[in-house]
């Protein structure tokens, strides 16, 4: 099953910038794009399932709409998406924050996105 190209290009470019921002020390950032990433994928994934695709950051709600037609998801999935989903709104706003944006923050977003993206890759086969 190929995924829609013009998704996974936009994706694999939020990932590798969220890589580069690790790098360079800009974790809100990094956070933020590691989000942008896997939601991209993800629904790039139900676009090839059902030709449509949730307008929702959600990624835990766009996992369970990828779980409806049959696939099995792993727990930490969930886990992971349910970390990254907030960084889509919280690393773009200043100021009050119940999170802080550091190295293991980052890092830890980088992981998930990853481990998600691996998923989706290996179902798309």
């Amino acid at each position: 099953m190929n995924l829609p190209s013009e998704w996974i290009e936009r994706a694999e470019v939020f990932l590798n910038d969220a890589r580069k921002h690790l790098s360079e020390g800009n974790y809100w950032l990094t956070c933020f794009e590691a989000q942008q990433a896997v939601e991209l994928y993800l629904k790039a994934f139900l676009i090839k399932l059902t030709s449509i695709y949730l307008f929702t950051r959600d990624l835990v709600e766009l996992l369970n709409t990828i779980a409806s037609p049959g696939y099995s998801i792993p727990d930490q999935l969930y886990v992971y998406a349910d970390a990254l989903t907030p960084h889509y709104t919280m690393a773009r706003y200043p100021g009050r924050k119940p999170v802080t944006y550091d190295q293991g923050l980052a890092r830890r977003c980088i992981m998930y996105a990853e481990e998600i993206i691996k998923w989706v890759k290996e179902k798309a086969v």
